[in-house]
């Protein structure tokens, strides 16, 4: 990550936060950038059982909703179209296609989720994108909380521009900076408990986030990549049945971000009536890369 120029709008990046990881604002777009390192060994603190517990219906829901928008923009024809997950994980959005009768394949780095594909006969391609793709053309390609993992964001919407289709649609779901959640880590650091936003930015994980953008930043970085976006809607952030498993996915997490958890539920409308934690945003490719 190059950290003299801010990616979108190249103003001057200022140190904002210093954690596990030093962290970055820009003084223009406001986005924030950190000087994250990806752990290439992929151990970490992820409990993976309990991820699954605090993760799995919620991201379901979630999917389904981002299907409905798919359905309407293809409409009789979205049977007929032809998606790509760029970082597929567990196959969760990719059972999800196929439940709805949507062809979508998928790219992932860990090889440990390889057998759960193969059982339910998902298409999946081993590596990192870029480097590993083929020669097919897409509908739409789609980022479930992958995109903020990806450094060199520029490099990454041009090459989706070119495996597109003409007017294909690159789909992010994504967390956002000013989200009630992010905001919350934030007023903690500064009163020095700097574990939240640790885990906001996934310090303690093998694949921390690199970026954390606001929905202007984000729309102006890819349609200087020939996206125009169409529409966006807000995604629930938390199941609230399985708040503690949520938490609890990283193993080193602190008594207090337990105790915190707890009070999550009674907070419920508050965070429901605050800015969205979570978007997916919808761009239409609308012209090639130079």
């Amino acid at each position: 990550m190059d950290l003299n120029a801010c990616p979108v709008c190249a103003r001057s990046l200022k140190l904002k936060y210093k954690l596990k990881f030093d962290i970055y604002k820009c003084a223009g777009c406001g986005l924030y950038v950190a000087d994250a390192r990806f752990d290439h060994s992929f151990s970490s603190n992820v409990d993976t059982a309990v991820r699954g517990t605090g993760l799995r219906e919620l991201r379901t829901a979630n999917f389904e909703l981002i299907i409905e928008e798919i359905k309407r923009l293809y409409q009789s024809n979205s049977t007929n179209i032809k998606g790509l997950e760029i970082g597929c994980g567990n196959g969760w959005w990719l059972a999800v296609c196929k439940k709805n009768g949507i062809n979508c394949a998928g790219i992932e780095p860990e090889t440990s989720f390889k057998k759960g594909h193969q059982e339910n006969g998902f298409e999946v391609t081993y590596g990192f994108y870029p480097d590993k793709k083929n020669t097919t053309k897409y509908d739409f390609v789609i980022f479930n909380d992958v995109f903020e993992h990806i450094p060199d964001v520029n490099s990454l919407a041009a090459s989706i521009n070119a495996d597109l289709n003409e007017n294909g649609y690159l789909i992010i779901n994504i967390p956002l900076s000013d989200g009630f959640f992010s905001r919350c880590a934030r007023v903690f650091n500064k009163l020095g408990i700097k574990s939240f936003l640790n885990r906001m930015w996934q310090f303690d994980f093998h694949s921390p986030h690199y970026t954390y953008f606001n929905a202007e930043n984000l729309n102006q970085l890819v349609s200087k990549h020939g996206f125009t976006k169409i529409s966006e809607f807000r995604l629930n952030t938390l199941d609230f049945d399985h708040i503690k498993e949520r938490v609890t996915t990283d193993k080193k997490v602190s008594r207090v971000t337990v105790a915190m958890a707890a009070l999550l539920k009674g907070a419920k409308p508050l965070i429901n009536a605050a800015k969205p934690d979570i978007k997916v945003f919808f761009f239409k490719k609308t012209s090639s890369e130079c």
